[in-house]
């Protein structure tokens, strides 16, 4: 889990508090829609690790004088037991998976305090997002294939087991240490194969695909497949597309090429395939993008049956 500068918030954990009587808290480093992000020191490893708290805005609010969580409003119990059950859930799928390089290290998740942990990997290095700003705004596109192409085979793995992010952007794309490129914040990522979902909306100007503006919008594969195609124009153009529901109304989606970008026409046909407003015009998988995108076969990318789109 990567830090970041949002500061601290008010009901975060006291720093120096033993949580699980194990890991010995530190300063927040950011506070999300669904939960605070602590930087800790994990005393059995010896380690710094990060370590997400469910706490949803709105939803929770820290019992005075303790470090237990209540609820908001007591109406909102199912909602937020129900929220609580899909966090875990996707915590086991990520462990189990957490052998994975692309992704952030998941070590550990546990319930205390009435809410539920989630014990990260400490990255250091920089988002994409700081990257492109340092290099003057955008990407020459073999610098943007180089950074992407591990994102995609994280993405397709992330598939097979049933995972899709819903949140990729550059914000959310970390580049450790100038080598490594890894997937993080999970917050939003849903098991759609197991029709577990989470309801929480999040939503990035551009990068967002029209079905997550609804609940009743269609997801899976190919709503990651449209954020990793608005994360690639960033990097090739300097800004992301127009948002979703604009495009939907009236598409004014301008081709890389006739922003003076040098990409070649079988690439940018795919990308803006990858773009399409209307799910069933995408890519139906990871594998397929790759194929025309890079111009080669992605080992291991049939998809299976549960990740069929629906027509």
């Amino acid at each position: 889990m990567r830090a970041d500068d949002t500061g601290t918030h008010e009901q975060a954990l006291p720093p120096r508090y033993l949580l699980a009587g194990r890991y010995l808290m530190g300063a927040p480093l950011g506070r999300g829609g669904f939960g605070i992000t602590y930087k800790a020191y994990d005393m059995l490893t010896s380690t710094v690790v990060a370590i997400k708290e469910f706490f949803p805005k709105g939803f929770a609010r820290r019992i005075p004088h303790s470090c237990a969580v209540d609820l908001s409003d007591p109406n909102t119990a199912k909602t937020f037991n129900y929220w609580l059950s899909a966090f875990t859930q996707e915590a086991k799928v990520l462990t189990s998976i957490k052998h994975m390089d692309g992704i952030v290290g998941i070590y550990n998740y546990f319930l205390t305090n009435n809410t539920a942990y989630i014990v990260l990997e400490f990255l250091t290095g920089m988002s994409l997002h700081r990257f492109i700003n340092g290099r003057g705004g955008k990407l020459h596109l073999q610098e943007t294939l180089n950074i992407m192409r591990p994102v995609l085979e994280t993405l397709l793995l992330l598939h097979q087991h049933g995972v899709i992010h819903k949140d990729i952007s550059p914000e959310n794309i970390q580049i450790v240490n100038n080598r490594t490129i890894k997937l993080i914040d999970f917050g939003a990522a849903s098991i759609y194969n197991q029709n577990v979902s989470k309801p929480f909306f999040v939503l990035k100007k551009g990068y967002s695909p029209l079905e997550l503006y609804s609940q009743s919008g269609v997801q899976g594969p190919w709503t990651d497949i449209y954020q990793i195609g608005a994360t690639i124009y960033k990097c090739l153009v300097g800004s992301p597309p127009p948002e979703a529901t604009e495009r939907y109304k009236h598409d004014k989606l301008v081709p890389p090429s006739a922003l003076g970008v040098t990409i070649q026409p079988v690439r940018e046909k795919s990308l803006l395939k990858a773009l399409a407003v209307n799910y069933k015009d995408r890519y139906s998988n990871i594998g397929a993008f790759q194929q025309m995108f890079y111009g080669e076969f992605m080992p291991n990318s049939q998809m299976r049956p549960v990740a069929n789109r629906p027509d």
